[in-house]
């Protein structure tokens, strides 16, 4: 019984701690793993400018973009956001 424990606590947190999402470099799609700043079930998360994509003003954005770059930038980055202005949308961009 304590073997099934030990495995399914770390797969758990695993779950919780970490994230993915794809990036296009040079033409290939990549897999980017990262470790999430707070706790969360959602694993796979979109970075809308990890392409080499012409990148989206704010104003640009629909509600459904505008909540995975929120959400981005909570998990990954750790920066609690509204995306009211541009320089909030650009300081999720630069990391």
């Amino acid at each position: 019984m304590k073997k099934l424990i030990i495995p399914a606590v770390l797969a758990l947190l695993a779950v919780l701690f970490i994230g993915y999402y794809k990036a296009i470099d040079d033409a290939e799609l990549n897999t980017v793993f990262f470790i999430k700043k707070y706790p969360t079930f959602q694993m796979k998360f979109e970075n809308l400018f990890a392409n080499d994509a012409d990148n989206k003003k704010l104003h640009e954005l629909n509600d459904e973009e505008r909540q995975l770059v929120i959400d981005y930038c909570k998990y990954r980055l750790g920066i609690e956001t509204e995306l009211r202005t541009q320089g909030e949308l650009e300081a999720c961009k630069q990391r």
